[in-house]
Protein backbone atom coordinates (compact mmCIF):
# COMPACT_ATOMS: atom_id res chain seq x y z
CA UNK A 1 0.00 0.00 0.00
CA UNK A 2 1.04 3.41 -0.59
CA UNK A 3 0.94 6.91 0.66
CA UNK A 4 -1.97 8.88 -0.42
CA UNK A 5 0.06 11.74 -1.89
CA UNK A 6 1.96 8.74 -3.93
CA UNK A 7 -0.85 7.10 -5.30
CA UNK A 8 -2.13 10.74 -6.51
CA UNK A 9 1.07 11.55 -8.26
CA UNK A 10 0.96 8.52 -9.79
CA UNK A 11 -2.61 8.58 -10.75
CA UNK A 12 -1.87 12.07 -12.22
CA UNK A 13 1.36 11.20 -14.19
CA UNK A 14 -0.49 8.25 -15.48
CA UNK A 15 -3.61 10.66 -16.57
CA UNK A 16 -1.40 13.20 -18.38
CA UNK A 17 0.45 10.15 -20.27
CA UNK A 18 -2.84 8.73 -21.22
CA UNK A 19 -4.04 12.07 -22.98
CA UNK A 20 -0.44 12.37 -24.72
CA UNK A 21 -0.15 8.95 -26.10
CA UNK A 22 -3.87 8.85 -26.79
CA UNK A 23 -3.66 11.85 -29.00
CA UNK A 24 -0.16 11.13 -30.24
CA UNK A 25 -2.16 7.83 -31.45
CA UNK A 26 -4.60 9.66 -33.24
CA UNK A 27 -2.35 11.32 -35.05
CA UNK A 28 -0.73 8.41 -36.27
CA UNK A 29 -3.60 6.38 -37.09
CA UNK A 30 -5.58 9.25 -38.25
CA UNK A 31 -2.78 11.38 -39.67
CA UNK A 32 -4.30 14.54 -41.04
CA UNK A 33 -8.00 14.09 -40.19
CA UNK A 34 -6.44 14.54 -36.54
CA UNK A 35 -7.37 17.72 -36.28
CA UNK A 36 -6.89 19.37 -32.59
CA UNK A 37 -10.63 19.41 -31.91
CA UNK A 38 -11.23 15.78 -32.82
CA UNK A 39 -8.13 14.60 -31.22
CA UNK A 40 -8.85 16.30 -27.87
CA UNK A 41 -12.49 15.27 -28.01
CA UNK A 42 -11.69 11.64 -27.99
CA UNK A 43 -9.29 11.88 -25.27
CA UNK A 44 -11.72 13.60 -23.35
CA UNK A 45 -14.22 11.24 -23.86
CA UNK A 46 -12.50 7.94 -23.71
CA UNK A 47 -10.36 8.81 -20.65
CA UNK A 48 -13.68 11.01 -19.32
CA UNK A 49 -16.05 7.37 -19.42
CA UNK A 50 -13.57 5.61 -18.05
CA UNK A 51 -14.43 6.60 -14.46
CA UNK A 52 -18.20 6.24 -15.22
CA UNK A 53 -17.49 2.87 -16.26
CA UNK A 54 -14.92 1.57 -14.10
CA UNK A 55 -17.65 2.65 -11.47
CA UNK A 56 -20.74 0.88 -12.63
CA UNK A 57 -18.88 -2.58 -13.79
CA UNK A 58 -17.46 -2.32 -10.48
CA UNK A 59 -21.29 -1.69 -8.81
CA UNK A 60 -22.33 -4.38 -10.97
CA UNK A 61 -20.07 -7.30 -9.52
CA UNK A 62 -20.68 -6.11 -6.15
CA UNK A 63 -24.37 -6.34 -6.25
CA UNK A 64 -23.70 -10.08 -6.94
CA UNK A 65 -21.30 -10.24 -3.91
CA UNK A 66 -22.47 -11.77 -0.71
CA UNK A 67 -22.15 -8.63 1.55
CA UNK A 68 -18.84 -9.63 3.82
CA UNK A 69 -16.99 -11.70 1.37
CA UNK A 70 -14.11 -11.54 -0.32
CA UNK A 71 -14.44 -11.44 -4.53
CA UNK A 72 -12.82 -14.72 -5.74
CA UNK A 73 -10.11 -14.62 -8.63
CA UNK A 74 -12.56 -15.86 -10.64
CA UNK A 75 -14.96 -13.00 -10.50
CA UNK A 76 -12.23 -10.57 -10.27
CA UNK A 77 -11.09 -11.72 -14.16
CA UNK A 78 -14.69 -11.74 -14.84
CA UNK A 79 -15.18 -8.40 -14.11
CA UNK A 80 -11.78 -7.13 -15.67
CA UNK A 81 -12.93 -9.49 -18.73
CA UNK A 82 -16.63 -7.58 -19.21
CA UNK A 83 -15.04 -4.37 -18.42
CA UNK A 84 -12.47 -4.49 -20.82
CA UNK A 85 -14.69 -5.29 -23.44
CA UNK A 86 -16.84 -2.67 -22.80
CA UNK A 87 -13.94 -0.12 -22.85
CA UNK A 88 -12.81 -1.22 -26.12
CA UNK A 89 -16.57 -1.36 -27.59
CA UNK A 90 -16.54 2.44 -26.39
CA UNK A 91 -13.51 3.33 -27.85
CA UNK A 92 -14.58 1.52 -31.56
CA UNK A 93 -17.30 3.57 -31.35
CA UNK A 94 -16.50 6.75 -30.22
CA UNK A 95 -13.97 6.40 -32.82
CA UNK A 96 -16.84 6.39 -35.26
CA UNK A 97 -18.51 9.03 -33.94
CA UNK A 98 -15.54 11.58 -34.13
CA UNK A 99 -14.12 10.41 -37.38
CA UNK A 100 -16.93 8.48 -39.57
CA UNK A 101 -16.03 6.67 -42.35
CA UNK A 102 -12.32 7.18 -41.73
CA UNK A 103 -12.59 4.96 -38.66
CA UNK A 104 -12.44 1.52 -40.21
CA UNK A 105 -12.07 -1.49 -38.39
CA UNK A 106 -7.84 -1.86 -39.32
CA UNK A 107 -7.51 1.91 -37.68
CA UNK A 108 -10.03 2.12 -34.74
CA UNK A 109 -8.73 -1.30 -34.23
CA UNK A 110 -5.37 -0.83 -33.90
CA UNK A 111 -5.45 2.73 -32.58
CA UNK A 112 -7.37 0.85 -29.68
CA UNK A 113 -5.50 -2.33 -29.33
CA UNK A 114 -2.33 -0.07 -29.46
CA UNK A 115 -3.41 2.29 -26.59
CA UNK A 116 -4.58 -0.64 -24.38
CA UNK A 117 -1.03 -2.80 -25.04
CA UNK A 118 0.93 0.74 -24.15
CA UNK A 119 -1.29 1.38 -21.03
CA UNK A 120 -0.77 -1.60 -19.26
CA UNK A 121 3.06 -1.33 -19.96
CA UNK A 122 2.45 2.11 -18.64
CA UNK A 123 1.43 1.24 -15.65
CA UNK A 124 3.38 -1.53 -14.49
CA UNK A 125 6.26 0.23 -15.10
CA UNK A 126 5.05 3.47 -13.14
CA UNK A 127 3.41 0.74 -10.43
CA UNK A 128 7.04 -0.12 -10.03
CA UNK A 129 8.77 2.93 -9.83
CA UNK A 130 7.07 4.14 -7.17
CA UNK A 131 7.31 1.19 -5.03
CA UNK A 132 10.92 2.31 -5.89
CA UNK A 133 10.47 6.04 -5.23
CA UNK A 134 8.31 4.75 -1.42
CA UNK A 135 10.84 2.41 -0.37
CA UNK A 136 13.87 5.07 -0.73
CA UNK A 137 12.15 7.29 1.09
CA UNK A 138 13.03 5.62 4.57
CA UNK A 139 11.17 2.23 3.72
CA UNK A 140 7.96 0.06 2.61
CA UNK A 141 5.09 2.44 1.60
CA UNK A 142 3.20 0.29 4.05
CA UNK A 143 5.04 1.57 7.07
CA UNK A 144 4.84 5.14 5.78
CA UNK A 145 1.46 4.99 5.24
CA UNK A 146 0.70 3.57 8.43
CA UNK A 147 2.75 6.20 10.11
CA UNK A 148 0.75 8.88 7.94
CA UNK A 149 -1.95 7.82 9.77
CA UNK A 150 -1.35 7.65 13.11
CA UNK A 151 0.24 11.12 12.80
CA UNK A 152 -2.75 12.24 11.38
CA UNK A 153 -5.19 10.74 13.46
CA UNK A 154 -3.31 11.91 17.02
CA UNK A 155 -3.63 15.59 15.58
CA UNK A 156 0.54 15.70 15.06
Amino acid sequence: MQSSRHTWYEVGIDFVLSLGMNIGGQLLFYDTLATAKRSVTLAVLILGLAIPRRYATRHLFNAWQTPGTPQTRRQSWCEVGVDTVLAIGMAFMLQWIVYGAAATWAKAGGLTMVLYLVTMGRRYILRRLFEIWGSRQGGPLVIKATQERSETAAGV
